[in-house]
Protein backbone atom coordinates (compact mmCIF):
# COMPACT_ATOMS: atom_id res chain seq x y z
CA UNK A 1 0.00 0.00 0.00
CA UNK A 2 1.59 3.07 -0.85
CA UNK A 3 0.82 6.43 1.43
CA UNK A 4 1.08 10.21 -0.41
CA UNK A 5 1.40 13.00 1.51
CA UNK A 6 0.00 16.52 1.35
CA UNK A 7 -0.40 19.59 3.33
CA UNK A 8 -3.37 21.00 1.33
CA UNK A 9 -6.41 19.59 0.47
CA UNK A 10 -6.64 18.95 -3.48
CA UNK A 11 -8.31 16.28 -4.88
CA UNK A 12 -11.61 15.69 -4.33
CA UNK A 13 -12.49 13.17 -6.36
CA UNK A 14 -13.55 9.43 -5.62
CA UNK A 15 -13.92 8.81 -1.78
CA UNK A 16 -13.21 11.14 0.85
CA UNK A 17 -12.79 10.11 4.79
CA UNK A 18 -12.51 12.52 7.25
CA UNK A 19 -12.42 11.58 10.81
CA UNK A 20 -14.76 13.39 13.01
CA UNK A 21 -14.31 14.19 16.93
CA UNK A 22 -17.03 14.06 19.18
CA UNK A 23 -17.93 17.42 20.20
CA UNK A 24 -15.23 18.93 18.04
CA UNK A 25 -16.05 21.22 14.91
CA UNK A 26 -16.58 19.65 11.24
CA UNK A 27 -13.28 19.95 9.41
CA UNK A 28 -13.57 23.24 7.40
CA UNK A 29 -13.60 21.52 3.90
CA UNK A 30 -16.64 18.97 5.69
CA UNK A 31 -18.18 22.57 7.12
CA UNK A 32 -18.15 24.00 3.32
CA UNK A 33 -19.57 21.25 1.91
CA UNK A 34 -22.27 20.57 4.29
CA UNK A 35 -23.57 23.92 4.26
CA UNK A 36 -23.63 24.23 0.27
CA UNK A 37 -26.04 21.23 0.24
CA UNK A 38 -28.53 22.63 2.79
CA UNK A 39 -26.64 20.76 5.74
CA UNK A 40 -27.13 17.92 4.35
CA UNK A 41 -24.16 15.86 5.96
CA UNK A 42 -24.87 17.14 9.70
CA UNK A 43 -28.80 16.28 8.82
CA UNK A 44 -27.38 12.70 7.52
CA UNK A 45 -25.43 12.74 11.11
CA UNK A 46 -28.56 13.65 13.21
CA UNK A 47 -30.67 11.28 11.47
CA UNK A 48 -28.07 7.67 11.48
CA UNK A 49 -27.31 8.69 14.95
CA UNK A 50 -23.80 9.04 14.22
CA UNK A 51 -22.84 8.68 17.87
CA UNK A 52 -18.90 8.27 17.94
CA UNK A 53 -19.19 5.24 19.33
CA UNK A 54 -16.35 2.58 18.23
CA UNK A 55 -16.56 0.67 15.03
CA UNK A 56 -19.20 3.81 13.86
CA UNK A 57 -18.77 5.06 10.53
CA UNK A 58 -21.18 6.77 7.93
CA UNK A 59 -21.70 6.57 4.48
CA UNK A 60 -22.99 9.31 2.18
CA UNK A 61 -23.40 9.21 -1.49
CA UNK A 62 -22.50 12.97 -2.28
CA UNK A 63 -24.87 15.35 -3.96
CA UNK A 64 -23.87 18.62 -5.77
CA UNK A 65 -20.70 20.56 -4.56
CA UNK A 66 -17.92 17.98 -4.66
CA UNK A 67 -16.23 15.77 -7.97
CA UNK A 68 -16.02 13.72 -5.28
CA UNK A 69 -18.01 10.51 -5.07
CA UNK A 70 -18.54 8.96 -1.63
CA UNK A 71 -17.81 10.71 1.62
CA UNK A 72 -17.23 7.99 4.69
CA UNK A 73 -17.17 9.41 7.96
CA UNK A 74 -15.24 8.36 11.03
CA UNK A 75 -16.47 8.90 14.26
CA UNK A 76 -14.52 8.74 17.55
CA UNK A 77 -14.02 10.00 20.87
CA UNK A 78 -10.99 12.03 22.77
CA UNK A 79 -11.15 9.31 24.86
CA UNK A 80 -10.73 6.59 22.73
CA UNK A 81 -8.07 8.04 20.35
CA UNK A 82 -6.07 9.27 24.15
CA UNK A 83 -3.23 6.48 23.54
CA UNK A 84 -1.61 4.57 21.15
CA UNK A 85 -3.96 1.42 21.17
CA UNK A 86 -6.81 3.79 20.61
CA UNK A 87 -5.37 5.66 17.68
CA UNK A 88 -3.82 2.59 16.08
CA UNK A 89 -7.66 0.82 16.68
CA UNK A 90 -9.38 4.01 14.84
CA UNK A 91 -6.63 3.49 11.79
CA UNK A 92 -7.09 -0.22 11.79
CA UNK A 93 -10.72 0.41 11.22
CA UNK A 94 -10.88 2.51 7.96
CA UNK A 95 -8.65 -0.15 6.35
CA UNK A 96 -11.82 -2.21 7.45
CA UNK A 97 -14.27 -0.35 5.91
CA UNK A 98 -12.39 -0.02 2.70
CA UNK A 99 -12.19 -3.97 2.60
CA UNK A 100 -15.24 -4.30 3.32
CA UNK A 101 -16.42 -1.55 0.59
CA UNK A 102 -13.78 -2.95 -2.24
CA UNK A 103 -12.26 0.62 -2.20
CA UNK A 104 -9.03 0.61 -3.65
CA UNK A 105 -8.06 4.57 -3.13
CA UNK A 106 -9.25 7.31 -0.61
CA UNK A 107 -8.31 10.59 -0.09
CA UNK A 108 -7.70 11.16 4.20
CA UNK A 109 -8.38 13.79 5.92
CA UNK A 110 -6.83 14.80 9.41
CA UNK A 111 -7.36 17.96 11.21
CA UNK A 112 -4.33 18.74 12.45
CA UNK A 113 -6.12 20.85 15.10
CA UNK A 114 -7.22 17.68 16.49
CA UNK A 115 -4.31 15.49 15.58
CA UNK A 116 -0.53 16.13 16.50
CA UNK A 117 1.58 14.39 13.71
CA UNK A 118 2.83 11.52 16.22
CA UNK A 119 -0.76 10.58 16.45
CA UNK A 120 -1.57 10.91 13.15
CA UNK A 121 1.80 7.93 12.26
CA UNK A 122 0.38 5.99 14.46
CA UNK A 123 -3.03 5.70 13.21
CA UNK A 124 -1.28 4.81 10.09
CA UNK A 125 0.71 2.46 11.72
CA UNK A 126 -2.56 0.68 12.80
CA UNK A 127 -4.40 1.17 9.15
CA UNK A 128 -0.85 -0.58 7.87
CA UNK A 129 -1.13 -3.08 9.82
CA UNK A 130 -4.66 -4.28 8.97
CA UNK A 131 -3.42 -4.66 6.06
CA UNK A 132 -1.24 -7.25 6.09
CA UNK A 133 -1.78 -10.71 4.27
CA UNK A 134 -0.17 -13.94 3.95
CA UNK A 135 -1.79 -15.31 0.56
CA UNK A 136 0.72 -16.66 -1.51
CA UNK A 137 0.06 -20.60 -1.80
CA UNK A 138 -3.62 -19.73 -3.04
CA UNK A 139 -3.95 -21.12 -6.48
CA UNK A 140 -6.96 -19.80 -6.78
CA UNK A 141 -6.74 -15.90 -6.34
CA UNK A 142 -10.47 -16.03 -5.47
CA UNK A 143 -10.01 -17.68 -2.25
CA UNK A 144 -7.57 -14.76 -0.88
CA UNK A 145 -7.96 -13.01 2.10
CA UNK A 146 -8.21 -9.79 -0.25
CA UNK A 147 -6.80 -6.44 0.82
CA UNK A 148 -7.95 -3.97 -1.13
CA UNK A 149 -7.31 -0.74 -0.24
CA UNK A 150 -3.84 0.09 -2.31
CA UNK A 151 -3.45 3.62 -2.01
CA UNK A 152 -3.99 6.64 0.70
CA UNK A 153 -3.94 10.27 -0.12
CA UNK A 154 -3.41 11.70 3.16
CA UNK A 155 -3.80 15.66 3.49
CA UNK A 156 -2.57 16.96 6.90
CA UNK A 157 -0.87 20.34 7.16
CA UNK A 158 1.87 19.53 9.44
CA UNK A 159 3.11 17.39 6.24
CA UNK A 160 7.14 17.74 7.56
CA UNK A 161 6.43 16.46 10.86
CA UNK A 162 4.22 14.21 9.70
CA UNK A 163 7.20 12.21 7.57
CA UNK A 164 9.73 12.50 9.94
CA UNK A 165 7.14 10.28 12.29
CA UNK A 166 6.24 8.08 9.55
CA UNK A 167 10.01 7.28 8.66
CA UNK A 168 9.59 5.58 12.03
CA UNK A 169 6.71 4.04 12.05
CA UNK A 170 6.85 2.85 8.50
CA UNK A 171 10.44 1.28 9.36
CA UNK A 172 8.51 -0.83 12.04
CA UNK A 173 5.71 -1.90 9.89
CA UNK A 174 8.45 -3.48 7.89
CA UNK A 175 9.64 -5.21 10.50
CA UNK A 176 6.33 -6.22 11.79
CA UNK A 177 5.75 -7.85 7.96
CA UNK A 178 8.71 -9.47 8.34
CA UNK A 179 8.16 -11.07 11.30
CA UNK A 180 4.82 -12.21 10.43
CA UNK A 181 6.15 -13.62 7.10
CA UNK A 182 8.83 -16.01 8.45
CA UNK A 183 6.17 -16.84 11.42
CA UNK A 184 3.45 -17.99 8.83
CA UNK A 185 5.99 -20.12 6.39
CA UNK A 186 5.22 -23.50 6.36
CA UNK A 187 8.42 -25.66 7.62
CA UNK A 188 8.93 -27.16 4.71
CA UNK A 189 9.51 -23.67 2.85
CA UNK A 190 11.73 -22.57 6.09
CA UNK A 191 14.40 -24.82 7.38
CA UNK A 192 16.94 -23.63 9.47
CA UNK A 193 19.38 -23.34 6.38
CA UNK A 194 16.98 -21.35 4.81
CA UNK A 195 15.92 -19.16 7.95
CA UNK A 196 19.41 -18.20 7.83
CA UNK A 197 19.36 -17.23 4.13
CA UNK A 198 16.54 -14.70 5.35
CA UNK A 199 18.76 -13.29 7.69
CA UNK A 200 21.84 -12.71 5.70
CA UNK A 201 19.26 -10.77 3.58
CA UNK A 202 19.53 -7.92 6.15
CA UNK A 203 22.93 -6.81 5.03
CA UNK A 204 21.27 -5.11 2.10
CA UNK A 205 19.96 -2.90 4.70
CA UNK A 206 23.28 -2.18 6.69
CA UNK A 207 23.19 -4.58 9.64
CA UNK A 208 26.41 -6.78 10.04
CA UNK A 209 25.31 -10.23 9.69
CA UNK A 210 27.65 -13.39 10.40
CA UNK A 211 26.13 -16.98 10.12
CA UNK A 212 27.70 -19.73 11.72
CA UNK A 213 27.21 -23.49 10.48
CA UNK A 214 27.63 -27.27 12.58
CA UNK A 215 31.25 -27.33 11.93
CA UNK A 216 31.90 -23.93 14.06
CA UNK A 217 29.05 -24.58 16.36
CA UNK A 218 30.63 -27.70 17.11
CA UNK A 219 33.76 -26.00 17.34
CA UNK A 220 32.09 -23.74 20.15
CA UNK A 221 31.11 -26.85 22.00
CA UNK A 222 27.52 -25.76 21.29
CA UNK A 223 26.32 -29.20 22.78
CA UNK A 224 22.67 -28.28 24.04
CA UNK A 225 21.78 -26.73 20.38
CA UNK A 226 23.37 -29.35 18.68
CA UNK A 227 21.83 -32.09 20.69
CA UNK A 228 18.35 -30.77 19.69
CA UNK A 229 19.67 -30.60 16.32
CA UNK A 230 21.25 -34.01 16.13
CA UNK A 231 17.66 -36.16 14.90
CA UNK A 232 16.98 -34.07 12.21
CA UNK A 233 18.34 -33.97 8.18
CA UNK A 234 18.45 -30.45 8.10
CA UNK A 235 21.30 -29.06 9.82
CA UNK A 236 21.34 -26.32 12.47
CA UNK A 237 22.88 -22.73 11.80
CA UNK A 238 23.43 -19.76 14.27
CA UNK A 239 22.98 -16.04 12.78
CA UNK A 240 24.33 -13.38 14.93
CA UNK A 241 23.35 -9.49 13.63
CA UNK A 242 25.01 -6.55 14.91
CA UNK A 243 23.92 -2.49 14.26
CA UNK A 244 26.61 0.25 15.21
CA UNK A 245 24.49 3.32 15.95
CA UNK A 246 26.43 4.94 18.08
CA UNK A 247 30.11 4.28 16.91
CA UNK A 248 32.00 6.54 19.67
CA UNK A 249 30.93 4.15 22.03
CA UNK A 250 32.63 0.13 22.07
CA UNK A 251 29.57 -1.16 24.05
CA UNK A 252 26.49 -2.81 23.24
CA UNK A 253 22.89 -1.67 24.50
CA UNK A 254 20.59 -4.41 23.97
CA UNK A 255 21.63 -7.70 22.42
CA UNK A 256 17.99 -9.28 21.38
CA UNK A 257 18.07 -13.65 21.44
CA UNK A 258 15.67 -15.63 19.78
CA UNK A 259 14.93 -19.51 19.99
CA UNK A 260 13.99 -20.55 16.00
CA UNK A 261 13.00 -24.38 16.03
CA UNK A 262 11.47 -23.98 12.62
CA UNK A 263 9.40 -27.27 13.31
CA UNK A 264 9.29 -28.99 16.53
CA UNK A 265 7.55 -32.51 17.10
CA UNK A 266 8.98 -33.00 20.08
CA UNK A 267 11.35 -35.34 19.34
CA UNK A 268 11.60 -38.96 20.66
CA UNK A 269 9.11 -37.40 23.20
CA UNK A 270 6.83 -36.59 20.42
CA UNK A 271 3.74 -34.44 20.40
CA UNK A 272 0.43 -35.64 19.95
CA UNK A 273 -0.94 -35.27 16.39
CA UNK A 274 -3.54 -32.90 16.91
CA UNK A 275 -2.44 -29.11 16.59
CA UNK A 276 1.41 -30.39 15.42
CA UNK A 277 0.90 -28.79 12.33
CA UNK A 278 0.98 -24.99 14.59
CA UNK A 279 4.49 -25.99 15.23
CA UNK A 280 5.79 -24.57 12.41
CA UNK A 281 5.65 -21.08 14.45
CA UNK A 282 8.55 -22.07 16.68
CA UNK A 283 10.88 -20.06 15.71
CA UNK A 284 8.72 -17.16 16.94
CA UNK A 285 11.58 -15.57 18.72
CA UNK A 286 14.10 -15.51 16.31
CA UNK A 287 11.25 -14.08 13.99
CA UNK A 288 11.02 -10.96 16.38
CA UNK A 289 14.65 -10.66 16.80
CA UNK A 290 15.23 -10.45 13.00
CA UNK A 291 11.90 -8.08 12.71
CA UNK A 292 12.89 -6.05 15.35
CA UNK A 293 16.56 -5.67 14.01
CA UNK A 294 15.12 -4.68 10.82
CA UNK A 295 13.15 -2.03 11.73
CA UNK A 296 15.90 -0.48 13.56
CA UNK A 297 18.20 -0.49 11.02
CA UNK A 298 15.72 0.93 8.33
CA UNK A 299 14.93 3.49 10.91
CA UNK A 300 18.75 3.88 11.39
CA UNK A 301 18.36 3.88 15.65
CA UNK A 302 20.99 5.63 17.36
CA UNK A 303 21.66 2.54 19.51
CA UNK A 304 24.16 -0.37 19.57
CA UNK A 305 22.03 -3.30 19.27
CA UNK A 306 22.81 -6.94 18.23
CA UNK A 307 20.19 -10.12 17.52
CA UNK A 308 21.50 -13.90 17.67
CA UNK A 309 19.20 -16.68 16.67
CA UNK A 310 19.35 -20.31 17.26
CA UNK A 311 17.94 -22.19 14.03
CA UNK A 312 17.48 -25.78 14.53
CA UNK A 313 14.65 -28.45 13.81
CA UNK A 314 13.51 -30.84 16.71
CA UNK A 315 13.14 -34.11 14.82
CA UNK A 316 12.40 -37.93 16.27
CA UNK A 317 14.84 -40.67 14.26
CA UNK A 318 17.75 -43.06 15.01
CA UNK A 319 20.12 -40.05 15.45
CA UNK A 320 18.11 -38.26 17.82
CA UNK A 321 18.43 -37.20 21.34
CA UNK A 322 16.66 -39.60 24.05
CA UNK A 323 15.40 -38.80 27.07
CA UNK A 324 17.93 -39.38 29.79
CA UNK A 325 21.05 -38.14 27.27
CA UNK A 326 23.07 -35.47 29.20
CA UNK A 327 24.55 -32.73 27.50
CA UNK A 328 27.78 -30.51 28.02
CA UNK A 329 26.62 -26.81 27.00
CA UNK A 330 28.85 -24.53 25.67
CA UNK A 331 28.89 -22.93 29.44
CA UNK A 332 30.64 -26.06 30.72
CA UNK A 333 27.51 -26.73 32.67
CA UNK A 334 25.90 -30.29 32.25
CA UNK A 335 22.39 -30.89 31.23
CA UNK A 336 20.23 -33.90 31.96
CA UNK A 337 17.82 -34.17 29.18
CA UNK A 338 14.53 -35.42 30.51
CA UNK A 339 12.06 -34.38 28.10
CA UNK A 340 13.22 -33.71 24.39
CA UNK A 341 9.96 -31.51 23.88
CA UNK A 342 11.71 -29.21 26.06
CA UNK A 343 14.28 -28.13 22.84
CA UNK A 344 13.90 -24.69 23.19
CA UNK A 345 15.87 -23.63 26.54
CA UNK A 346 18.68 -26.09 25.25
CA UNK A 347 18.92 -23.83 22.23
CA UNK A 348 18.68 -20.66 23.85
CA UNK A 349 21.43 -21.59 26.72
CA UNK A 350 24.21 -21.87 24.27
CA UNK A 351 23.25 -18.71 21.97
CA UNK A 352 22.49 -16.90 25.51
CA UNK A 353 25.89 -17.70 26.53
CA UNK A 354 27.54 -16.98 22.97
CA UNK A 355 25.70 -13.84 22.88
CA UNK A 356 27.16 -12.53 26.73
CA UNK A 357 30.81 -13.54 25.16
CA UNK A 358 30.79 -11.77 21.87
CA UNK A 359 28.54 -8.78 22.53
CA UNK A 360 29.39 -7.92 26.06
CA UNK A 361 25.38 -6.27 26.36
CA UNK A 362 24.63 -4.03 28.95
CA UNK A 363 20.80 -6.02 28.75
CA UNK A 364 19.78 -9.07 26.60
CA UNK A 365 16.34 -9.69 26.42
CA UNK A 366 15.55 -13.62 25.08
CA UNK A 367 12.01 -14.17 23.22
CA UNK A 368 10.80 -18.07 22.71
CA UNK A 369 7.78 -19.78 22.20
CA UNK A 370 8.97 -21.29 24.93
CA UNK A 371 6.16 -23.44 27.40
CA UNK A 372 2.43 -23.97 26.95
CA UNK A 373 1.98 -23.21 30.44
CA UNK A 374 2.67 -19.54 29.80
CA UNK A 375 -0.95 -19.77 27.85
CA UNK A 376 -2.40 -21.98 30.67
CA UNK A 377 -1.46 -19.12 33.27
CA UNK A 378 -1.87 -16.65 31.58
CA UNK A 379 -3.88 -16.95 28.32
CA UNK A 380 -3.42 -15.51 25.02
CA UNK A 381 -3.38 -11.47 25.90
CA UNK A 382 0.06 -11.03 27.34
CA UNK A 383 3.44 -12.41 27.03
CA UNK A 384 5.09 -13.92 30.70
CA UNK A 385 7.69 -11.80 31.47
CA UNK A 386 10.96 -12.67 33.74
CA UNK A 387 13.65 -11.00 34.72
CA UNK A 388 16.65 -10.38 37.51
CA UNK A 389 15.93 -7.16 37.30
CA UNK A 390 12.98 -5.38 39.05
CA UNK A 391 13.04 -1.63 37.55
CA UNK A 392 14.18 -3.52 34.04
CA UNK A 393 10.46 -5.74 34.23
CA UNK A 394 8.52 -2.56 35.79
CA UNK A 395 9.72 -0.13 32.35
CA UNK A 396 8.82 -2.88 30.11
CA UNK A 397 5.54 -3.34 31.77
CA UNK A 398 5.11 0.03 31.42
CA UNK A 399 5.98 0.19 27.40
CA UNK A 400 3.92 -2.90 27.10
CA UNK A 401 0.48 -0.93 27.75
CA UNK A 402 1.73 2.12 26.09
CA UNK A 403 2.02 0.38 22.97
CA UNK A 404 -0.47 -2.25 23.09
CA UNK A 405 1.97 -5.12 23.61
CA UNK A 406 1.41 -6.26 26.86
CA UNK A 407 3.71 -8.59 29.17
CA UNK A 408 2.86 -10.12 32.62
CA UNK A 409 5.82 -10.33 35.49
CA UNK A 410 6.02 -13.78 36.19
CA UNK A 411 8.35 -14.99 39.37
CA UNK A 412 11.99 -16.44 38.53
CA UNK A 413 13.51 -16.18 41.98
CA UNK A 414 15.88 -18.86 43.66
CA UNK A 415 13.02 -20.54 45.57
CA UNK A 416 12.23 -22.38 42.45
CA UNK A 417 15.89 -23.34 41.88
CA UNK A 418 15.40 -26.61 43.47
CA UNK A 419 12.86 -27.65 40.78
CA UNK A 420 15.48 -28.29 38.16
CA UNK A 421 18.53 -29.84 40.29
CA UNK A 422 19.14 -33.31 38.37
CA UNK A 423 21.02 -36.26 40.28
CA UNK A 424 23.46 -36.84 37.92
CA UNK A 425 24.24 -33.42 35.91
CA UNK A 426 24.43 -30.01 36.81
CA UNK A 427 21.01 -29.44 36.07
CA UNK A 428 17.49 -31.07 34.26
CA UNK A 429 15.99 -29.57 31.09
CA UNK A 430 12.14 -30.04 32.78
CA UNK A 431 11.04 -29.09 36.65
CA UNK A 432 9.60 -31.39 38.94
CA UNK A 433 5.89 -31.94 38.94
CA UNK A 434 3.45 -29.93 36.77
CA UNK A 435 3.58 -26.85 38.51
CA UNK A 436 4.94 -23.55 37.30
CA UNK A 437 6.20 -24.82 34.13
CA UNK A 438 6.84 -21.70 32.87
CA UNK A 439 8.93 -20.86 35.34
CA UNK A 440 10.86 -23.95 35.66
CA UNK A 441 12.09 -22.72 31.92
CA UNK A 442 13.21 -19.26 32.99
CA UNK A 443 15.17 -20.50 35.82
CA UNK A 444 16.47 -22.65 33.59
CA UNK A 445 18.04 -19.65 31.48
CA UNK A 446 18.94 -17.78 34.46
CA UNK A 447 21.70 -20.39 34.80
CA UNK A 448 23.01 -19.28 31.70
CA UNK A 449 23.24 -15.58 32.23
CA UNK A 450 26.36 -14.06 33.91
CA UNK A 451 26.26 -10.64 35.58
CA UNK A 452 24.00 -9.16 32.95
CA UNK A 453 20.50 -7.27 32.78
CA UNK A 454 18.32 -10.15 31.54
CA UNK A 455 14.76 -10.74 30.58
CA UNK A 456 13.34 -13.55 28.88
CA UNK A 457 9.83 -12.77 26.98
CA UNK A 458 7.67 -16.43 26.94
CA UNK A 459 5.75 -15.50 23.86
CA UNK A 460 4.23 -18.76 23.15
CA UNK A 461 0.69 -17.66 23.42
CA UNK A 462 0.82 -14.16 21.45
CA UNK A 463 3.05 -15.24 18.43
CA UNK A 464 -0.19 -16.39 16.31
CA UNK A 465 -3.61 -14.81 16.18
CA UNK A 466 -6.32 -17.48 16.13
CA UNK A 467 -9.09 -15.08 14.58
CA UNK A 468 -8.32 -11.14 13.50
CA UNK A 469 -7.98 -8.61 15.92
CA UNK A 470 -7.60 -4.56 15.17
CA UNK A 471 -4.07 -4.35 13.87
CA UNK A 472 -3.98 -7.77 13.62
CA UNK A 473 -5.22 -10.06 10.97
CA UNK A 474 -5.21 -13.79 11.68
CA UNK A 475 -2.30 -15.73 11.95
CA UNK A 476 1.36 -14.32 12.67
CA UNK A 477 1.04 -11.13 14.77
CA UNK A 478 4.66 -9.63 15.48
CA UNK A 479 4.13 -9.03 18.39
CA UNK A 480 7.18 -7.66 20.11
CA UNK A 481 8.83 -6.02 17.33
CA UNK A 482 6.87 -3.05 18.37
CA UNK A 483 7.35 -3.25 21.97
CA UNK A 484 11.23 -3.86 21.80
CA UNK A 485 11.39 -1.04 19.38
CA UNK A 486 9.76 1.25 21.88
CA UNK A 487 12.59 -0.23 24.36
CA UNK A 488 15.15 1.07 22.42
CA UNK A 489 13.90 4.20 20.99
CA UNK A 490 12.91 5.46 24.68
CA UNK A 491 16.38 4.70 25.70
CA UNK A 492 18.46 6.07 23.13
CA UNK A 493 16.43 8.47 21.44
Amino acid sequence: MKISFNSEFSNDRGTIVFVCVKNKPLHKYLATLDKKNNNYISKAMKVTNFDYKENNHLELILPLGSKANRLILIGTEVAKISNEVGLGKLGSFLTSITNNKKIKEVSLIIDHKLFKPSEVAIMLFGLSLNTYRFNKYFSDKNKTRVNYIQKINLFYSNKTDLQKEWKRFSSIKEGVFLTRDLVSEPANNLTPFLLAKEAMKLKNIGLKVEQLDEKKLKDLKMGALLGVAQGSENKPYVVTLEWKGNKSKKTTDFTFVGKGVTFDTGGISIKPSGGMEEMKYDMGGSAVVLGLMKALALRKTKANVSGVIGLVENMPSGKAQRPGDVVKSMSGQTIEVINTDAEGRLVLADILWYAQKKFKPNKIVDLATLTGAIIVSIGQEKAGMFSNNSNFSDEVTKLGLKVGEEVWNMPVDNSYEKDINSDIADMKNVGSGRGAGSTAGAIFLKRFIKDTTWMHLDIAGVTWAKSDRPMTPKGGSGFGVRLLDELVFKNFE
